[in-house]
């Protein structure tokens, strides 16, 4: 009889359909930043099959698969809270006589946060290995940072089920949809009711006869339409005419029964409307072909729901893109500018909790616009004591754009950052005032955002830039194409933004 636990886990990763598939980047930039966060050599994302682990994304693990009794993955399925961490494996009595940790590679220390559904079911896991014990486990933090990077994974995983399910609906909704046609075709035929275009092409004569509708649909005078075949080709898009004028031969020279074919046709105003052309092809008792009636279905619209359709799923590939490169930007350069791994590592989460802020105000709207004082009142939300005064922050309604909003909750943040550890907001008194108003200009009228601070300690001018004064000076500025100046005056940091109104707005910023 077999396990229920095994049985379950096996279905789920057969419907996600990721075993033995090629690499990706999204899942490989989940483990570099597992590692760097944890300093680790090794990362995995492991996934437990019926008599092996195969490792989807690797970082520092020469092997894409190992047998399951070498797994120490395997043991985290239970793990409670979902994570195991196992400081020294070679003292451990569950992984002691592994192969992998008796001998090469001589594994030491692993900790392992649980990928889970949201049923319950445990089939993998996010994993740091490294080849030295850690008697002290993870940090509180690379320990959060663990668990929140395998819920990418999962959201990761999740996407590629929902593009797989979308994509059997689709083809499940043609089945469907031409199966209607065909049955709306024969209603049509027999009915002779229908504000569709019923042609009838007389292949003795060669005449065509065209209905009313060729008028009512697509605006030709009568004495503008003729009775031939030659007429129609011609008015078939360029690009489609050959096609279809072999297609229909081929029909009537053939023995088939019926034809269809999808092309452009031109309307009277020399517009092109999307044709779904279907008929029946009448045959003499010796197979001759001497009367073919068709149905021209007007199919526009659906073509324009596809195209958008279309454009909705490179939408979504381009955001993904868009969130990951930001992000591993925001570690890289954290990492790079960083004194030691504790300031990173939190100055790293703080800025990915920033960013979550901003993506969480995007996807309570639309994700089209978010509005800006919601954006900055998000990224202030941790530096505000309730003290009135502390914190004012005024300007008119204005939505912006999702990249422009992003890069400024990420400016608000790295500024009240500053002022936590440097400035006002390290007074009991000390106050923060955001303002923001939009200016006539000469070109077009410009958005002027200012940070003012009052009450701290005096400011003195940093010797050197950190990754906080760039970002600031470079991306906000960059992505709306402004002009960022900061002022280190001795009642406050002052920081002032210009930028054209349509850099705030636009869907994707204006640069880079």
């Amino acid at each position: 009889m077999s396990d229920p636990i095994e049985t379950a886990r096996l279905q789920v990763l057969h419907s996600y359909g990721i075993l033995d598939t090629p690499r990706e980047p999204a899942f490989d930039d989940i483990v570099t930043l597992a590692t760097q966060v944890c300093a680790v050599p090794v990362g995995l994302v492991s996934l437990i099959a019926a008599d092996r682990q195969w490792f989807k994304a690797r970082i520092g693990f020469p092997d894409v698969e190992t047998p399951l009794s070498q797994s120490v993955c395997a043991h985290a399925m239970t793990a409670e809270g979902g994570l195991l961490v196992i400081p020294d494996l070679s003292l451990d009595p569950r992984t002691r006589e592994n192969p992998l940790v008796s001998g090469a590679p001589f594994i030491r220390f692993y900790a392992g946060a649980v990928l889970r559904t949201e049923d319950g079911v445990p089939f993998g896991t996010l994993c740091v290995i490294d080849t030295a014990p850690r008697p002290d486990g993870l940090y509180p933090e690379q320990a959060f940072t663990l668990r929140a990077l395998a819920r990418q994974v999962m959201a990761q995983l999740e996407l590629r089920r929902a593009i797989r399910e979308r994509e059997k609906a689709l083809a499940a909704e043609r089945l469907v949809r031409d199966a209607l046609a065909t049955s709306e075709e024969r209603y049509r035929l027999s009915a002779r009711a229908t504000t569709d275009l019923i042609w009838d092409w007389d292949r003795d004569t060669g005449r065509i006869h065209w209905d009313d509708e060729l008028c009512t649909l697509y605006g030709y005078r009568p004495d503008e339409i003729e009775a031939s075949t030659v007429w129609w080709y011609e008015h078939i898009h360029p690009e489609d005419r050959e096609r279809v004028r072999r297609s229909v031969l081929a029909a009537v020279e053939s023995a088939q029964m019926r034809w269809s074919a999808e092309y452009r046709f031109r309307r009277a105003d020399g517009t092109y409307a999307t044709i779904l052309n279907r008929a029946i092809i009448v045959r003499t008792p010796d197979g001759s072909a001497n009367r073919v009636t068709g149905v021209m279905l007007d199919a526009t619209q659906r073509a324009e729901a596809d195209a958008h359709r279309e454009m909705l799923s490179q939408e979504l590939s381009h955001r993904l893109k868009n969130t990951l490169a930001m992000v591993q930007a925001i570690a890289s350069q954290t990492l790079r500018g960083a004194a030691d791994i504790e300031s990173a590592r939190d100055a790293l989460i703080q800025r990915l909790l920033a960013l979550g802020k901003a993506h969480d105000i995007l996807l309570a709207g639309n994700a089209e616009q978010a509005g800006m004082e919601a954006v900055i009142r998000g990224a202030l939300a941790l530096h505000d004591n309730a003290r009135a005064g502390r914190l004012r922050i005024e300007g008119p309604a204005l939505d912006i754009g999702p990249k422009a909003a992003l890069a400024l909750a990420l400016m608000v943040h790295e500024l009240a950052t500053n002022a936590a550890k440097y400035g006002a907001l390290t007074a009991e008194m000390g106050n923060v005032t955001v303002t923001w108003r939009i200016e006539a200009a000469e070109d077009e009228p410009q958005v002027r955002l200012t940070w003012s601070e009052s009450g701290g300690p005096p400011v003195l001018r940093p010797t050197r830039k950190g990754f906080g004064t760039r970002l600031i000076e470079r991306v906000l500025a960059g992505t709306v194409a402004g002009e960022v100046a900061l002022d280190y005056r001795q009642t406050g940091l002052h920081c002032e933004l210009t930028a054209p109104l349509t850099g705030f707005q636009g869907k994707d910023g204006v640069s880079t």
